[in-house]
């Protein structure tokens, strides 16, 4: 019985001992892990340092820099996906010479690059090929990140590109994640403008008709001439028929062209007419006009003459643009045939990067 008594007390003592053993391991597993998880803090404090650096370094080259090579939006291998290793991307814009609404080369001066104005065209190239021309180009494989486009006109639609960092299945900590946040101007699709038809923006009550117009000079036509109640803005354009072949041309305005109470006139040079007919379409497609016009012909000189009441003038917003026939379904599904998007607009341009 005795030694019975000494059998259990050893039992007893050996899972006392088992347990502190338990214990002391489960303390000093605790301990180390607070020390690790400091040590990672330390870290993260200078990777957030060095990672704020490269994001703001890197948007600031996006804005400020047209990219090199130069005109590398027009590289013919990202049409196809393929991305040279070469290509280091920029947004910026270049000021071009303009005369007679005609591009010509763009300046080789640094001075030129319009300040903080961005390429759509780019930022397009930029979101079809993301991956390799700003994840693998730009930032090395180093990061991974995103860039948004918000516009300050609710009427466009944001553009969002690269890594999803609000997807909730990431293992990314919020806190790891630098923002750099820019406001700029996005050129949209202005450079198919070919007129802006609403002077009255530059001139106000001083407007004047900066062009001339047949119905002024011919005896046998209405003059148009501005009047107490009602100005005229008219311009002409000539149109060959092979540009056909790759343009379409639109008469694009504002809804608010509707209650504006404008008239117009679409004419050839050789094919006048005098009666005016209410504009309160917001898109009007030209191009059965000029199909049927040069069909026998290589050109032909075309006018627009508008109307518009004195009172309505600061409504009246209308361009006629000439889009790549490649683009025009695109811009069709996409809602793009709206005024607002052949217009310069302010946008927030944000960039977000964090560690892989």
């Amino acid at each position: 019985m005795k030694n019975l008594i000494k059998d259990q007390y050893g039992l007893l003592y050996s899972s006392e001992l088992l347990l502190s053993i338990i214990l002391l391991i489960f303390i000093i597993g605790v301990v180390a892990n607070l020390s690790d998880g400091l040590n990672e803090k330390i870290l993260s404090e200078e990777e957030i340092s060095s990672l704020e650096a490269i994001a703001i370094e890197s948007s600031d080259y996006l804005l400020n820099n047209p990219g090199n090579p130069e005109n590398w939006e027009d590289d013919e291998g990202l049409k196809n996906g393929i991305v040279s290793k070469n290509i280091i991307p920029g947004l910026a814009i270049k000021n071009k010479n303009v005369e007679n609404g005609e591009f010509f080369d763009e300046s080789a001066s640094d001075e030129m690059i319009m300040s903080n104005a961005i390429s759509y065209n780019k930022l397009i190239k930029i979101k079809n090929n993301y991956d390799s021309l700003v994840d693998r180009n730009l930032f090395n494989d180093s990061v991974m990140s995103s860039m948004v486009i918000y516009p300050l006109n609710s009427q466009i639609r944001p553009i969002e590109m690269g890594y999803d960092f609000d997807n909730e299945n990431d293992n990314v900590n919020d806190n790891n994640i630098v923002t750099v946040n820019r406001t700029v101007k996005c050129d949209f699709y202005s450079n198919f403008v070919v007129y802006n038809f609403n002077d009255f923006e530059l001139f106000g009550d001083d407007y004047n008709k900066d062009m001339f117009c047949n119905h002024d000079t011919n005896p046998n036509l209405t003059n148009h001439s501005n009047d107490g109640r009602s100005l005229w803005v008219c311009k002409s354009f000539r149109v060959y028929k092979e540009s056909l072949d790759e343009y379409e041309y639109y008469l694009i305005s504002d809804e608010s062209v509707k209650d504006t109470g404008t008239y117009w006139i679409f004419e050839s040079l050789n094919r006048t007419k005098e009666n005016k007919e209410i504009l309160n379409q917001e898109v009007i497609d030209l191009n059965p006009f000029f199909l049927e016009d040069l069909e026998n012909s290589s050109d032909e000189i075309y006018s627009i003459h508008f109307n518009v009441p004195k009172n309505r003038a600061n409504d009246f917003k209308t361009v006629l643009v000439a889009i790549p026939k490649n683009m025009t379904d695109v811009l069709i599904s996409n809602d793009g045939l709206n005024y607002d998007y052949f217009r310069v607009q302010d946008v927030n341009f944000v960039l977000k990067a964090g560690y892989r």
